[in-house]
């Protein structure tokens, strides 16, 4: 392949990356690659759309997680837990959190009776259920203002941030913060007991993503790129148990920041 050939490829590539983030939050390619032993690829890919993000501790080259499915998976990797995680969107109690990120299976459940699949829901779509009743309605606009608890036991602490971002304008376009387990705990430091209000908006806003979410198969090859703004994702029961060689695995790889805004 040419290289002249290579940078078309790569140009059309992210602008049909871009296009599916602007309109939906979300794009999956189901056979993005199939050598998927190294996480090459998957960072490359990050690259093209923008810098880096390298969680703590990691090294600037390969900044990716290889998951491990295990029964003995702590709380704080849910990724490697048996239970589905819930719909969230990632590093919901970190300010500057980065804007995509990016799940490609090194390894797929050899039948899809044994889980692991994807959930993905457009922020919009979300919002814009909510907002079919008066109660759905209040509450967005609540969201919109007020400051929510968002933290972790295990960290011992918690932040204030809202749950639905954006200008307050009905027609502009708004992002939300959210994970149900980062809510309850964040109330539970706050409060020392979670609050119905804090139950009531998980419940809400999971009813909702439910209602307007998409079901990816996470097969062998496979990629999902989320906007942590725009979109809610979750990873259904996954398995842990029975030969290594049989859990899915995925390469997670995270992008600061977008080298352009997507608006």
């Amino acid at each position: 392949m040419t290289r002249l050939r290579a940078d078309i490829i790569q140009t059309e590539w992210t602008r049909r990356v871009r296009d599916s983030l602007r309109a939906r939050g979300y794009y999956y390619e189901p056979e993005f690659c199939s050598q998927t032993s190294e996480p090459e690829h998957v960072i490359n890919a990050a690259r093209l759309l923008g810098q880096l993000y390298v969680p703590s501790g990691m090294s600037t080259s390969q900044p990716v997680i290889l998951t491990q499915p295990s029964p003995s998976a702590p709380q704080w990797h849910p990724f490697n837990r048996h239970a589905a995680i819930g719909w969230h969107n990632d590093f919901s109690t970190r300010s500057g959190r980065p804007e995509l990120s990016l799940s490609w299976i090194r390894r797929g459940n050899p039948h899809e009776s044994e889980g692991g699949a994807w959930r993905v829901a457009s922020v919009d779509t979300v919002l814009a259920r909510l907002r079919q009743t008066r109660e759905g309605e209040d509450m967005v606009a609540e969201l919109s203002t007020r400051a929510e608890a968002f933290g972790y036991r295990d960290l011992g602490g918690w932040r204030s941030f809202r749950v639905v971002l954006g200008p307050a304008r009905r027609l502009s376009r708004r992002g939300m913060r959210f994970y149900g387990r980062s809510l309850e705990e964040g109330a539970q430091l706050r409060f020392g007991q979670i609050p119905g209000r804090t139950r009531e908006i998980i419940a809400r806003v999971e009813e909702a993503a439910d209602a307007v979410g998409e079901v990816f198969r996470a097969s062998t090859g496979s990629l999902l790129i989320v906007d942590n703004r725009h979109s809610l994702h979750d990873r259904t029961e996954q398995q842990v148990t029975g030969p290594e060689e049989r859990r899915r695995q995925a390469w997670l790889c995270f992008v600061k920041c977008l080298h352009q805004p997507l608006q």
